[in-house]
């Protein structure tokens, strides 16, 4: 089986701000091929938070003569496009690319991908918490946390693991046995990676939402049938 993790760093909280991607194409719950760049991030959006700085360490003059994102793209897409993307809170990461996408105004790859924080909090409920770095500890899984490359080779291997703890050789096979449903990607919209809570939850939210609006819209019938019996 095959799957890409990646995982990027950004210079603020825009996420057009990508300053570094890590991309890590795994054959059979192995490494085979890995692909570290910084990005420039666009000028309007690039300022470099000391906050984030001081997580990643990427500094101004170490981007400065880094390849656009578009450029990267060309390095980076066929280990994207039509593949099992795999991440580690897997919402911002993708949301990252989609962006970085559409800024660039480059079509949308199709593809699929899972979240592993998802998975880490099903299968190992009794971690502490779920980010990567207490992940990987439990896991004796090596990790230099915030450097792109290691992030995201992390983050697969966390995938691998979980395959193997449930004796699963497919991804469908362990996102049934875990009851969540698969995230994908494409020009035509996304589709979120979620447990079945996540989805039940989102069913009662919109079904409180129709029967707020179905109140909110007798309600209104009714005081304009009274106005209409008074004039």
């Amino acid at each position: 089986m095959k799957f890409t993790a990646i995982d990027f760093e950004t210079a603020n909280a825009s996420m057009l701000s990508a300053c570094s991607i890590g991309v890590v194409e795994f054959e059979d719950n192995v490494p085979v091929k890995e692909t570290i760049t910084l990005i420039r991030p666009p000028e309007e959006y690039g300022k470099l938070n000391w906050y984030n700085v001081r997580i990643h360490g990427i500094k101004k003059n170490m981007v400065k003569d880094a390849p656009t994102f578009d450029q990267v793209w060309e390095q980076i897409h066929s280990s994207i496009e039509n593949q099992l993307i795999v991440c580690h809170n897997a919402a911002f990461d993708t949301a990252v690319l989609c962006k970085l996408l559409e800024y660039y105004g480059i079509p949308v790859p199709e593809f699929d991908y899972v979240c592993t924080v998802k998975i880490s909090q099903l299968l190992w409920p009794e971690m502490e918490n779920h980010k990567l770095d207490t992940v990987c500890n439990d896991l004796d899984i090596r990790l230099n946390h915030h450097e792109a490359l290691s992030d995201a080779r992390a983050c697969g291997l966390i995938f691998a693991e979980a395959l193997k703890s449930q004796h699963c050789f497919q991804t469908q096979d362990l996102l049934d046995a875990l009851e969540m449903r698969i995230g994908h990607v494409s020009q035509a919209g996304r589709q979120s990676c979620s447990t079945s809570a996540e989805i039940r939850k989102k069913i009662q939210s919109e079904k409180k939402k129709q029967e707020s609006r179905r109140r909110y819209y007798a309600k209104r019938r009714m005081t304009t049938e009274k106005g209409a019996k008074h004039s």
